[in-house]
């Protein structure tokens, strides 16, 4: 068992000094991890960002080329739609 003496107070104060130490190393080290993961994620923000800015423009750009095409798509899309939500709905009245 441990004993509190007044010689290990001694050695108890060099060990806490260690121990303080020890835990401003791991803070700094996780304070740079934080800040390595918050500009890892602000990179991937920025390239999410900058991808889906391109896609919509291309979009854009193709609806604007073949406007009549662009809107049989989108009556195509909208008639499976109400499709699906009308069985939808009657399955939930059974």
């Amino acid at each position: 068992m441990y004993e509190n003496n007044g010689s290990s107070t001694a050695n108890g104060n060099g060990a806490s000094a260690r121990a303080a130490a020890g835990a401003e190393q791991v803070k700094e080290h996780l304070r740079g991890a934080r800040d390595a993961a918050a500009d890892t994620l602000r990179d991937a923000s920025r390239e999410a960002k900058t991808w889906s800015r391109g896609q919509f423009a291309a979009l854009q750009d193709r609806v604007e080329a073949e406007p009549y095409r662009a809107a049989a798509w989108a009556l195509g899309i909208g008639f499976v739609a109400g499709i699906v939500v009308t069985l939808l709905s009657r399955g939930d009245r059974r």
